[in-house]
């Protein structure tokens, strides 16, 4: 188990991290932004010391190992680690795709205030927080609402900015909430498992958009839209993502050679094959089969 690692607050050009105690804020600590175009190396075990973290995936996928339980999350997801627990993503790199995430402090010593609230509201924010699941679907509200945030903080150091972020903040917290407690449409889900099971079924063979718009019932332009709204990324890029995780599953259980992999898999040449894996594992086939 790795030590217990001081918060990264290190911006780069595709990592924006907002240290807000610096702008005055004792509750909402740290808000982070990744947005990565290939797999980047594995995140730490780490923990937060009487802190929470809330992350919402935009796009892509990410697995996240918390106290040795794997948890794969996916574009559209919210996924919470609790005060005290250790956290990280294992063995997994730190995937392609765009990520948010926001640290909390939950220690009530710090003043019972809690984005403005004292007494009962602040508890209650508190309340609510801790009690949110693990891993709950969120929606595209929370992608626009951050998104405000980070272009108020490049407005300057105004009184008033900093007001509306902690409003903003509010407002993305509530929406949290609220999506903790509704329940999965049940007509997307049942799309979303045909779309699965027919890239299964046709696991060796190039998918074309219009064959799976046909699966599920819309019209390519819709097919697109809908992938973005409920699932944070293209069609293609998800249908990649399943043929990489099939791709997996035969490297770690079967010796063939890894042009069998990538023809069983669906690709038309070993060569693309191994630059789509790099892309979304980090690594090229093989390297991943000697560490399996």
């Amino acid at each position: 188990m790795n030590r217990n690692l001081p918060i990264d607050v290190i911006s780069s050009p595709e990592r924006m991290i907002l240290d807000l105690r610096k702008a005055g804020f004792r509750d909402v600590l740290i808000l982070g932004r990744y947005h990565y175009r290939q797999a980047k190396q594995q995140l730490p075990a780490h923990m937060h010391s009487r802190m929470m973290e809330i992350c919402y995936c935009s796009s892509g996928e990410q697995t996240y190992d918390v106290g040795g339980t794997l948890h794969r999350i996916k574009g559209g997801d919210i996924f919470v680690t609790y005060p005290g627990e250790w956290h990280g993503t294992g063995d997994h790199p730190e995937e392609k795709g765009e990520l948010y995430w926001l640290i909390i402090r939950m220690d009530e010593r710090s003043g019972g205030r809690f984005l403005g609230w004292e007494g009962r509201q602040a508890k209650e924010w508190r309340r609510r927080l801790l009690a949110l699941p693990r891993h709950f679907q969120g929606s595209r509200v929370l992608k626009r609402t951050l998104d405000s945030i980070f272009q108020l903080s490049g407005q300057g150091k105004d009184s008033f900015i900093r007001v509306r972020m902690q409003h903003l903040f509010a407002e993305y917290l509530l929406e949290v909430i609220d999506c903790s407690q509704r329940q999965t449409k049940h007509r997307g889900k049942t799309r979303m498992e045909a779309i699965d099971r027919y890239i299964q079924d046709t696991m060796d063979e190039p998918v074309t958009l219009q064959a799976l718009a046909g699966v599920a019932g819309l019209s390519l332009s819709r097919l697109k839209s809908w992938f973005r709204e409920e699932i944070g990324s293209t069609p293609l890029d998800y249908v990649l993502r399943q043929k990489i995780k099939e791709a997996q599953r035969l490297l770690q259980r079967q010796s063939l050679p890894v042009a069998s992999i990538a023809y069983d898999t669906g690709f038309q040449s070993a060569q693309y094959f191994s630059t789509v894996f790099r892309k979304y594992t980090g690594m090229s086939p093989g390297e991943y089969r000697r560490r399996c």
